[in-house]
């Protein structure tokens, strides 16, 4: 059953990074990546109540700590003290403190850019703008929804004078989107995930796609909404130019730009029928999937401190 369970959650990590989802729905390849995301985070969560509660009581962690590390590395011990106690903790503790530090890293991270787009609104504003937006000093070309609790779209004086209208109503419904969509919430979502799952390989990139295919559904509200998409995919590259992206602010000119352009200009056919139909199943199949796993951790938890009653660590005698 474990087997099976592991064989899964490999499986729903590494699916979106097989498949070839430009060309896929946004939201569908969205959750995808969110839900690889997810996978990834609780791995490492798992990983770290394992290290802690269980492999203590395991023949591996025994032998670990019987070893006679003064004869194996002899420098080592006279010097730098290592005995199988300390081997011990450092198997056990130093992954969990290197986990919990990259979760309050993250968070740290998160409340800082929250605090500088607070700022930069509060001492840059020069009024009102279009579209319900606020208009910010400065020469690059910004376009952002900025904020969590209450966002709001910054339009810098830069992107006045180098935006025609049709550009600039344009990118003022893209950031619509992005906060129609609450896409800032899933920002932070992959931001921890990221923390917790940074150790696993490829990460950073499956957070990098899920950001991606944001932008492409917050391009496609905008074209629901009688967008121009040529002077959207104009807005984007202009906008690019001064990217600024952050958990706190989804920049106009964020994600795959060169993608983005591509797909605006060309408008190509997304995938439907039967494989859109098997993506869409993947999806609600890895949410599942997460969702049960998410749930089993506090039980995993729980039963930790009895799987790690073992004996003492006996120190190995000369």
């Amino acid at each position: 059953m474990i087997l099976v369970l592991a064989a899964a959650v490999v499986a729903a990590i590494a699916l979106p990074h097989v498949l070839h989802l430009e060309r896929v729905a946004p939201l569908t390849a969205a959750a995808l990546w969110g839900t690889a995301l997810g996978l990834r985070a609780v791995t490492g969560v798992f990983a770290a109540i394992y290290l802690i509660f269980y492999l203590p009581a395991t023949d591996l962690f025994t032998a670990l700590t019987h070893w006679c590390w003064h004869t194996i590395l002899p420098v080592a011990a006279t010097h730098l003290g290592v005995n199988g106690h300390r081997v011990g903790d450092a198997v056990t503790v130093l992954p969990s403190v290197l986990l919990a530090a990259s979760v309050v890293s993250i968070a740290v991270g998160v409340y800082r850019a929250a605090r500088s787009v607070s700022g930069l609104i509060r001492r840059g504003r020069l009024g009102d703008g279009p579209g319900d937006s606020v208009i910010i000093g400065g020469p690059d070309v910004v376009l952002a929804a900025a904020g969590i609790s209450r966002p709001r779209i910054v339009v810098s004086a830069g992107a006045l004078l180098a935006l025609d209208d049709a550009e600039l109503a344009a990118g003022i419904a893209h950031e619509r989107g992005h906060i129609a969509r609450r896409h800032r919430f899933v920002s932070m979502y992959a931001e921890l995930c990221r923390a917790l799952g940074r150790f696993l390989p490829g990460t950073t990139a499956a957070a990098h796609a899920l950001a991606f295919h944001l932008e492409r559904d917050a391009d496609a509200w905008a074209l629901a909404r009688r967008s121009d998409r040529y002077a959207l995919a104009s807005a984007i590259c202009k906008a690019a130019v001064s990217q600024r992206t952050s958990p706190a602010m989804a920049s106009l000119g964020g994600g795959e730009v060169r993608a983005r352009v591509d797909e605006l200009v060309s408008a190509p056919v997304l995938v439907t029928g039967w494989r859109a139909r098997a993506l869409n199943v993947a999806a609600v199949l890895g949410a599942v999937l997460l969702l049960a796993l998410t749930a089993a951790v506090p039980a995993t938890l729980a039963a930790g401190p009895v799987a790690a009653s073992a004996p003492d660590v006996a120190q190995c005698e000369a």
